[in-house]
C-alpha cells in the first residue's frame, strides 16, 4: 500500500510540473493547475511550493506560476550529456597519441564521479579503470576538478556528509585541508592526484565547460608517476589544456577558463 500511495504522488507530482511547463509560459493560478490535474487546490499548492523551494517553477508578481530557470538549466545539462562523449571522443584518441598516457572523460553524479569513456595509451601502464566505474571526488584528479567547480554550499555539503576514507597514504583526508585544495584547483585551473587514489598512478584533471560556462565534465591524463616528473607536467598539462578547449568549445563553452602552469609555482606540487 506504501509503494502504490508513493508512486500515485509521484504521478501527481509529475502531472504538475508539466501542465506549468506546457501550459504556464504566462502563468497559471492554483485553481487552473487544480482544474487540469483533478486535484484539491491546497493539494496542488503543496507540491507546488516544493517545486518553488527548488526552483523548478517560479511564481509572478501576481501569485501566478511559470516554469522556473532550474528547468533550463538541467535541460542543458541533459543535451549536452547526450552528445558529449561522442563530441569528445576523437580529441581523446588525438590526446592519447600526443602524450602517450591513458586519457579519461568524467562527469559528477552525486558525491561520485563516473568514466564515460576512457582511451589507453599504446604503451601505458595497464589500470582498473573502466567506462562506467564510480570513483571518489575527494582522491581523484577528475573528481577534484568537478568538486572544485561546485558551489560553495555543495563543497560545504559534501565535506560535511562525505567521510574521507584513506586509500593511500598521500590521499587528503582533513575536510579543511580538501576545501584548501579545492581552492587551489579553482585558482590554477587544474587539479594533481598524486599517488593519493592509487599507489604508482599521477593524474592530471581540467574542466570542461558547456554553454554559460557550466562545467559539465573533467578531462585527465593519467599514468605511472614515473612518467610525471616536474619537467614533464609542463607539457602534459599544455596538451591537456588544449584538448580540453577544443571540447568546451565544440559545446559553446568558455575558452578562456584553462590555465597552464608548471607544478614548481603551485601546491600540490609532485614529489618525485
Amino acid at each position: 500500500m506504501p509503494l502504490k500511495s508513493s508512486i500515485s504522488s509521484l504521478e501527481h507530482a509529475i502531472k504538475i510540473l508539466e501542465t506549468v511547463i506546457f501550459k504556464g509560459q504566462n502563468g497559471l493560478s492554483i485553481k487552473e493547475i487544480s482544474q487540469v490535474v483533478e486535484l484539491h487546490p491546497s493539494t496542488v499548492y503543496r507540491y507546488l511550493s516544493t517545486f518553488l523551494n527548488h526552483g523548478y517553477i517560479s511564481k509572478t508578481s501576481d501569485g501566478r506560476y511559470r516554469p522556473g530557470i532550474k528547468l533550463v538549466e538541467l535541460g542543458s545539462y541533459v543535451l549536452n550529456g547526450f552528445d558529449l562523449r561522442e563530441i569528445a571522443h576523437p580529441y581523446l584518441v588525438k590526446l592519447v597519441n600526443a602524450v602517450n598516457q591513458t586519457v579519461h572523460l568524467a562527469v559528477r553524479d552525486g558525491y561520485e564521479a563516473i568514466y564515460i569513456d576512457k582511451v589507453e595509451g599504446p604503451r601505458t601502464l595497464q589500470m582498473r579503470s573502466r567506462v562506467g566505474m564510480r570513483i571518489p571526488l575527494y582522491c581523484t584528479a577528475l573528481g577534484k576538478v568537478l568538486l572544485a567547480y561546485s558551489s560553495k554550499e555543495e563543497v560545504d555539503r559534501y565535506v560535511r556528509e562525505v567521510r574521507l576514507t584513506p586509500r593511500t597514504q598521500n590521499t587528503i583526508v582533513s575536510p579543511s585541508e580538501l576545501e584548501k585544495e579545492l581552492l587551489d584547483v579553482r585558482k590554477r585551473g587544474y587539479a594533481i592526484d598524486n599517488q593519493e587514489n592509487e599507489e604508482g598512478i599521477v593524474c592530471i584533471g581540467v574542466p570542461i565547460f558547456s554553454f554559460g560556462g557550466h562545467v559539465v565534465a573533467a578531462l585527465s591524463i593519467s599514468g605511472f608517476f614515473k612518467s610525471f616528473s616536474p619537467e614533464k607536467i609542463p607539457v602534459l598539462l599544455a596538451s591537456l589544456k588544449e584538448t580540453a578547449v577544443s571540447i568546451s568549445k565544440d559545446l559553446g563553452g568558455l575558452k578562456d577558463k584553462h590555465r597552464v602552469s608548471s607544478s614548481k609555482n603551485h601546491g600540490n606540487q609532485l614529489d618525485i
